[in-house]
């Protein structure tokens, strides 16, 4: 068995260690934003890609599969459905899990209701006690490093940060060589307005990104400088620099209200469903022309793009997964063969 990422020493037995932490995800992820475990139903986007897989968790209700896959769960569905979301196996022990809970418990129990229960408008920024919430994103930024093979940082980097992690006496000047920019989106409403917020990662230049449901973490991946990205909306020049965390006493969290919150997302959407049906569109024109020699018409394209999305022909694979697009490819390739003109 492989060694634990964390101490190095033990062997890495824990199953299901959640990478980005629980407690602050899971009414994002949820159906109709219960808080209730493990009934996640999710999209998760390519970065290299513009690919989406559809997945669910044990608990996800009958009729939200049915919904979103027009059809019963397969048994490979069903199986990958027992393993958490933003969790990996075998990468940690079972005694590096309590310095995770260690440094994630003060955050939940003493910061984050704080936050939830408090409507921010009109207020631009946040200054909390530097160390705790210092420590609880540079903890949610390494694992990710760690468990992501699409977020990746510095080995140094790493390396700082896995001895915060088991070094609870670490000099604070150490974490705070480290930048980070922190944003808190005000989410307002029921706890289904959750569900609008997103979950992942991206990365533009040397800026990581991740997105935490109400909390956007973006730190750099190789030197001391976060590259400013517009990040469709999310970042503003003129304030950008005040927010980075480095070298910096106390602890500065931007807050972006709830209509801004809103409209960030909503690009975020937009651009990403832009991009996949560019994906669809130029993947099947491409297919096209190699076999025919001929450019597809433009209702044949639409054809094939309305199939994906609306299509009832998902048997073993979700509906936005690389295995049914391929499959669909080669469908559709067949079915519309180049029109004869006389």
């Amino acid at each position: 068995m492989k060694r634990c990422k964390l101490c190095q020493e033990k062997p890495a037995d824990k199953t299901n260690t959640h990478y980005l932490t629980d407690g602050v995800i899971r009414n994002c992820l949820n159906e109709e934003g219960s808080n209730v475990r493990e009934k996640a139903l999710t999209f998760n986007i390519s970065l290299h890609k513009d690919s989406i897989e559809a997945r669910f968790q044990r608990n996800t209700s009958q009729k939200g599969i049915l919904k979103t896959f027009g059809r019963e769960a397969s048994e490979e569905e069903i199986r990958a459905a027992k393993k958490a979301l933003f969790s990996v196996d075998y990468v940690f022990c079972s005694e590096c899990e309590k310095k995770f809970t260690a440094i994630e418990a003060p955050f939940l129990n003493e910061v984050l209701p704080g936050l939830r229960d408090k409507d921010f408008i009109g207020q631009q920024e946040l200054i909390l006690d530097s160390e705790a919430v210092r420590k609880f994103f540079l903890l949610q930024v390494y694992r990710t490093a760690v468990a992501d093979p699409e977020y990746m940082i510095s080995e140094e980097k790493v390396e700082t940060l896995r001895k915060m992690i088991n070094n609870p006496d670490i000099d604070i000047n150490e974490l705070k060589s480290i930048p980070l920019h922190v944003t808190y989106l005000n989410t307002l409403g029921s706890e289904y307005e959750y569900t609008k917020n997103t979950v992942g990662t991206g990365s533009d230049g040397n800026n990581r990104i991740i997105l935490f449901n109400d909390f956007i973490i973006q730190t750099s991946a190789n030197d001391d400088e976060i590259d400013f990205t517009d990040f469709w909306g999310l970042n503003n020049r003129d304030t950008f620099k005040r927010f980075i965390n480095y070298h910096e006493d106390d602890f500065k969290i931007r807050v972006m209200d709830n209509d801004q919150r809103l409209a960030f997302y909503g690009r975020y959407h937009q651009e990403r469903a832009r991009k996949q049906l560019a994906y669809y569109r130029n993947e099947f024109i491409k297919e096209y022309v190699r076999v025919y020699h001929v450019t597809p018409d433009f209702s044949q394209i639409q054809i094939f793009i309305n199939a994906i999305i609306n299509g009832n022909e998902v048997n073993d694979e979700p509906r936005y997964s690389v295995a049914h697009f391929e499959k669909m490819l080669k469908i559709y390739i067949v079915r519309l063969k180049p029109i004869r003109r006389s």
